[in-house]
């Protein structure tokens, strides 16, 4: 499944507390993803719809912040985390202003979004079906039913991102972090694979990655990463 997460996407300043809004994703072709209005528990607002590729995204954003300085996340169905950051009101071809941390997870599935005001919850079910669950008052994840995860309290770039999977019980891209644009972006960058027992493997975007008109999207299924895996990674066990 194709997503574009260019430098258009990452470099836009949001004008409002609502995070990755519709504009940003273009919303309006994907008939079959879920769609949630936007709505909040707590400080905490979610919202779910699809982009004009076919693929789906969850949206998380925090409703207190200000002076355009906050952390959000966006959850795509092609199996991306990304945690967009931004660091204050500016001009928009300002790199300094934004950055990006991504994570994708393996095998791909179904993305949900539940919220419950009653219980006062909220989480996210990721492409690989695992589950992530926010704070409503402070807007970060709490926690991963298959891993570890920790989170900065700090908006600085010097946290690249401020959120780091330690540990993650399947298969897990570790994409890295850039300020301005997204980690995917640059071919000759490097991302690494990580299991569920850690192992490890680093290889190149561009092996992973097809580039065109300055977008990317990843080029393999999860059959084909799977069999990718097993000449480009011995080492590393896909577990589906």
């Amino acid at each position: 499944m194709r997503i574009v997460l260019g430098l258009a996407l990452l470099l836009a300043p949001l004008s409002a507390v609502a995070g990755l809004s519709r504009t940003l994703f273009k919303a309006g072709a994907a008939s079959s993803c879920p769609r949630v209005d936007p709505s909040h528990v707590g400080n905490t607002q979610g919202y779910a719809d699809g982009m004009g590729s076919g693929t789906c995204y969850v949206s998380i954003s925090s409703m207190l912040s200000t002076n355009l300085v906050y952390r959000s996340y966006a959850f795509f169905s092609d199996g991306l985390l990304m945690v967009f950051t931004s660091y204050g009101d500016g001009e928009d071809s300002n790199p300094n202003l934004t950055s990006a941390r991504e994570f994708r997870f393996f095998p791909r599935s179904a993305l949900a979004l539940h919220m419950d005001k009653n219980a006062g919850t909220i989480s996210v079910t990721m492409g690989d079906g695992g589950e992530v669950r926010f704070d409503p008052a402070t807007s970060q994840i709490r926690s991963l039913d298959k891993g570890s995860v920790t989170v900065s309290p700090r908006i600085d770039p010097a946290e690249r991102g401020g959120v780091e999977i330690t540990s993650y019980s399947g298969l897990m891209l570790d994409g890295g972090f850039r300020m301005g644009e997204s980690p995917a972006g640059r071919p000759n960058a490097d991302a690494t694979f990580r299991d569920a027992h850690g192992h490890l493997c680093t290889v190149k975007n561009s092996e992973l990655f097809a580039y065109a008109n300055g977008d990317h999207s990843f080029k393999f299924s999860d059959a084909q990463l799977k069999v990718w895996l097993a000449t480009r990674c011995p080492a590393i066990t896909p577990g589906y």
